[in-house]
């Protein structure tokens, strides 16, 4: 089930100030420092010339609005969210083996996903993801990918149940744990709005990855 917010993206901000959503805490603290964060992850990774074109467009932002937001992630983690797995700020035996199970379900699905054509996609606009961080959507460009997409966020769905609706997107930055005022808004509105971009995602760009912070992806577990 895919959903692609298109009226939500286009006035994505609050009208007044907005305090960051409070699960950010758990990614980001109160310096606006990537946090420990761990957890698995089904994720396609973007092209070259694609990180590229996202690195430019992240720059804009952090010159623009940059004392709203965190710790800029590494233009080399820029990728789409296939389906979230598990995730837990702690590093536990529990998780540890929970991920495990995870990747045992997961990988032959991926495995069997990875023979098909490109995934067609263009670019829809940079904005507010839920008061948590700043993404630029996607849409699949034509109706086949959709229904692959859809297809395969489905598949997993039924495994790691969200109960909400695949966004497609490429996160470009969180946001700093802090409230923001109306004045400190009006620098990031005016770069948030549509992106002209298309892109194909190559299907042995699909992989199952271990996290330990929002910076930080990994095929190798994290050491206990």
């Amino acid at each position: 089930m895919l959903d692609l917010l298109e009226h939500y993206m286009y006035d994505s901000l609050p009208r007044e100030d907005f305090a960051t959503s409070p699960g950010l805490r758990r990614k980001v603290g109160p310096e606006g420092e990537l946090l420990p964060f761990y957890g698995c992850t089904a994720v396609f990774w973007l092209p070259e010339a694609a990180r590229r074109a996202l690195s430019g467009l992240q720059a804009r932002l952090y010159s623009a609005a940059g004392r709203l937001l965190a710790q800029p992630l590494e233009p080399g983690t820029f990728h789409m969210t296939l389906h979230d797995l598990v995730s837990h700020p702690e590093l536990t035996g529990e998780l540890l083996r929970r991920m495990e199970e995870a990747r045992t379900l997961v990988e032959p699905l991926l495995e069997r996903w990875r023979c098909g054509p490109p995934l067609r996609m263009r670019a829809t606009c940079l904005f507010n993801m839920v008061n948590t961080s700043v993404v630029l959507g996607l849409a699949p460009a034509d109706g086949e990918s959709w229904r692959r997409l859809d297809g395969m966020y489905e598949a997993l769905e039924e495994h790691f149940r969200l109960g909400y609706a695949l966004t497609p997107h490429v996160t470009l930055a969180y946001y700093a744990n802090n409230i923001c005022t109306g004045g400190m808004l009006q620098p990031l509105r005016e770069a948030l709005g549509p992106v002209e971009l298309e892109l194909d995602l190559p299907m042995d760009g699909l992989e199952f990855q271990y996290f330990t912070d929002m910076n930080h992806y990994s095929a190798s577990p994290p050491e206990p």
